[in-house]
């Protein structure tokens, strides 16, 4: 992410040289392309990074248990961990016996690949100092793995998700071992409604509130001043002081006496007589917030506010979105920039007829009464990420000459607290239960790699009254690790840390109903003793209560261990994005024809499927950032592009870009051909729908996002290794080939990157005398081409030729000849029941550990 043009890990500006990738021999060859082989690279050695392994006390502790399958998780009984408000729940068990996982030793190459955690030793393999050459390792680790190999992926695996229907899981995806396959069809191992963190406020039913806080210091001393006590003034604080809890001397506790707390504005002031926040509150004051639910106030003074919240009805609740197993197709906005410019299209609303921009202060309610779900749908889109909505620096004023700036959503200074300029924590848990009636998944960014010690100018300066307040007893901050280049600071990753903001994620999905967390910058939590262990416990904790949600990494360089199964090691997130494939394609977009570099492409793609990566055409970072000239980066693709007919490269490499994973992420702004970038020009254009261009363009995408996100070949669980099926470098025409191995239907889709139309292009299909329906032409009328094509088609001689338009996409469904597929080879295209896939990451390692 990037905050005030400043970017977190310098994300998306890595080199990216491929200098370790490959062994001599190819393992997964892509069928059908001419001299695919990759060449024979060095592999580098990579520093091993501090090991946090052996901590203390965690939350959810991943426990060993030797045999667990995948899929089949086993939630077991725990021992009470000191101090948690999860002490007396389930805590996920977790196969990793450590005499079967790599340690942080066995790395992968020096650059797109970190730590490799998660892949099993063979203890066959002797580690013997003489010279041996690549061939005779990659000889021995093959067969050393086939016993093992073959127990687990002769044939495809059955696993069932919620209430569908039975899926097959591919032999590829198996043997990876993903994260996303691991899910599948998991139960909750703890009542959601039991939930309750160790810290924050319980309303009583006796008109007390109970207020929990975490110090981190049993020795000091605090007092809650607030509306209800005259701010401590002329009142006894006897019964207002906190003390610490029985359960964890850390967290100190007080429950309050009767009275009308709900709206009620406080602080906490120290033996010392200095003032600090609560940082657990369900709110932090801001100026519209006051100005709002507040008959008035002397000032708006920075403080923390009680809130009751309201359930909403069960019988207008709408069921949260299972994104298990799904391909994603994701919308990423702030929701300044989703709703300024969009008019209320509900008649029944308040709304009707006004803006965004006229209701920012009710913008939660805007957003979820006006007809923007049911629009997010329409364009295809089935998730809506939304930057931050924890509090931060920025406090809006409703008299101010400008409109919430989206930047300042990265530096948090709440993580329990909901950003109070946009409405209240009902009204947010509103508008998710909004996009859920139109069946469209809400993911929430969250920064749990650094927060702000400053920020905001008297009366609500941040720093003399948050985090930096906070101590343990030994003189440390509690909170505070080094500081980055930018001047936000690292959290220290202790037990009392990680458990404060696993809670925090928690209320996110459990309180407030949200479908999955895109947790921002991953590498810089990964780089912190005891981060890897934050990453796995916040995967199990949220796979414990609600295993429907999601964890996406914002992790740029492709680490293996990031989203493998905790149950081999991995830290359980769904999915990670990729640097080089971006760094790739805002390089390549911009270039004629000739000089397109699908060689890169080709690399790239057949060796980075096993990652399962999200892969987008700009985000957040990207549409701001600015780049160098031969990019797009810090710039909109239309604008980048410079208009005219090679507009339609964001046809056909936006499509490059869905079809090359099961996870894809794209803004409105993209489609609405604005231009400038996010910083300039944030808001999404929605009037633009109406030109012509715009309006072909847009149900191009639209149409190609449903294809893609109905059609059960490109789900994660169906990923393959022989998915790139052909690279077509004379013609710059990339082929995908997409399998469902449920049924054994085939996708195929051919996608023009370049200007030039083909006339009869012909593509390698299987089977043979098959009939395939044209499910995707961006040559119809409707997108503003000629309808060339027939929209049924049959193949001959293993082939289909079609018609092929300039910057144009086809993907073709196979109807008939239906095969069980047990598993595939790289070289046949066919059933192959001798088949292993080679464990080509543990060739790697057992390379590194001998030296080479």
């Amino acid at each position: 992410m990037e905050s005030l043009g400043l970017s977190d890990d310098s994300v998306s500006s890595s080199e990216d040289t491929e200098s370790s990738a490959a062994v001599p021999e190819v393992v997964f060859e892509p069928s059908g392309t001419e001299d695919s082989s990759l060449g024979e690279e060095t592999l580098s050695s990579v520093e091993e990074p501090e090991s946090s392994a052996a901590v203390p006390e965690v939350v959810f502790e991943p426990s060993g248990t030797e045999g667990s399958s995948l899929g089949e998780e086993t939630l077991a009984e725990a021992a009470p961990i000191e101090g948690s408000a999860v002490a007396d729940e389930a805590v996920i068990e977790e196969a990793l016996t450590t005499s079967e996982v790599l340690d942080e030793s066995v790395l992968s190459d020096s650059e797109t690949d970190a730590v490799e955690e998660g892949v099993e030793v063979l203890g066959s393999i002797a580690l013997d100092p003489v010279e041996e050459s690549l061939e005779d390792i990659v000889e021995e680790v093959e067969e050393a793995t086939e016993a093992e190999a073959s127990s687990r992926v002769t044939s495809p695996v059955f696993a069932k998700v919620g209430d569908r229907q039975n899926y097959v899981i591919s032999p590829d995806v198996a043997f990876l071992q993903l994260a996303s396959a691991e899910a599948l069809g998991r139960e909750p191992g703890a009542n959601p409604d039991d939930f309750h963190p160790a810290t924050g406020a319980t309303f009583n039913d006796d008109g007390t509130l109970t207020l929990s806080v975490l110090v981190g210091n049993p020795n000091e001393r605090l007092t809650v001043i607030g509306d209800f006590n005259n701010w401590g003034n002329g009142v006894d604080l006897g019964p207002y002081q906190l003390y610490p809890s029985v359960a964890d001397p850390n967290v100190h506790e007080v429950t309050l006496p009767p009275n009308n707390y709900h709206k009620a504005q406080y602080r906490l002031r120290d033996q010392d007589g200095r003032d600090r926040l609560d940082l657990g509150a369900t709110l932090f004051s801001t100026p519209a917030f006051n100005a709002r639910f507040y008959d008035y106030r002397a000032d708006d003074t920075l403080n923390a506010v009680f809130w009751q919240q309201t359930p909403i009805p069960a019988a207008d609740l709408a069921a949260p979105v299972d994104l298990r197993g799904q391909q994603l197709v994701i919308a990423e906005t702030d929701i300044v920039s989703l709703a300024l410019k969009w008019t209320c299209v509900n008649p029944d609303s308040k709304f009707y007829g006004q803006t965004g921009a006229d209701n920012i202060v009710e913008l939660y309610s805007f957003v979820g009464e006006c007809g923007l779900p049911e629009e997010m749908a329409k364009l295809g889109y089935n998730a809506v990420q939304f930057m931050p909505l924890d509090t931060h620096v920025d406090f809006w004023t409703p008299d101010s000459p400008y409109f919430p700036d989206w930047r300042y959503g990265y530096i948090t200074i709440n993580y329990y607290g909901k950003h109070a300029d946009f409405g209240s924590p009902d009204e947010l848990a509103q508008m998710v239960n909004a996009f859920h009636k139109a069946d469209v998944a809400v993911v929430l960014d969250v920064v749990y790699s650094h927060y702000s010690d400053t920020g905001n100018e008297a009366p609500r300066e941040f720093y003399p009254l948050g985090f930096s307040q906070y101590h343990r007893e030994d003189g440390w901050e509690l909170y505070g690790g080094p500081w980055t280049e930018w001047g936000t600071r690292r959290f220290t990753y202790t037990p009392e840390i990680r458990r404060n903001l696993i809670e925090a994620a928690l209320v996110n999905v459990l309180d407030y109903g949200f479908d999955g967390l895109r947790v921002d910058n991953v590498n810089g939590i990964d780089s912190q003793p005891y981060g890897r262990d934050f990453l796995r416990e916040l995967t199990a904790a949220v796979d414990l209560y609600q295993p429907k949600a999601v964890v996406i990494g914002e992790g740029y360089f492709g680490d293996w261990y990031l989203n493998r199964a905790r149950g081999i090691g991995g830290a359980g997130l769904l999915t990670t994005y990729s640097d080089r494939f971006y760094l790739w394609f805002t390089e390549n977009i911009i270039k004629y024809r000739d000089e397109i570099d699908t060689w890169r492409l080709d690399y790239m793609l057949s060796w980075d499927w096993p990652r399962a990566l999200l892969y987008y055409p700009g985000n957040h970072d990207e549409f701001a950032n600015p780049g160098n000239p031969f990019q797009t980066r810090g710039r909109y693709l239309a604008e980048a592009i410079q208009g005219g007919v090679h507009t339609r490269k964001i046809q056909s490499w936006s499509a490059l870009t869905l079809f090359s994973s099961s996870y894809y992420l794209d803004m409105v702004q993209l489609w609405t051909l604005q231009p400038g970038n996010l910083n300039n020009n944030s808001p999404i254009d929605w009037a633009r729908f109406e030109y012509p261009e715009v309006q072909e363009l847009a149900q191009f995408q639209s149409d190609m996002k449903r294809f893609f996100a109905t059609e059960a070949a490109f789900a994660p669980y169906n990923v393959h290794h022989n998915m790139l099926r052909w690279v077509d470098h004379e013609n710059k025409v990339v082929v995908f080939e997409r399998i469902d191995f449920a049924t054994g239907r085939r996708v195929y889709v051919a996608i023009n990157l370049g200007d030039r139309a083909i006339d009869h292009y012909k593509i390698g299909v299987h089977p043979d005398g098959a009939s395939f329906r044209m499910a995707l032409d961006s040559d119809l009328l409707a997108y503003g081409g000629a309808a060339h094509n027939q929209e049924w088609l049959t193949s001959d001689n293993r082939e289909l030729e079609f018609f092929l338009g300039s910057y144009g996409v086809a993907g073709l469904v196979q109807q008939d000849k239906l095969e069980p597929i047990v598993a595939e080879t790289a070289s046949s295209g066919g059933p192959d029941p001798e088949f292993r896939p080679v464990d080509w990451y543990a060739i790697r390692a057992e390379l590194k550990a001998r030296g080479f």
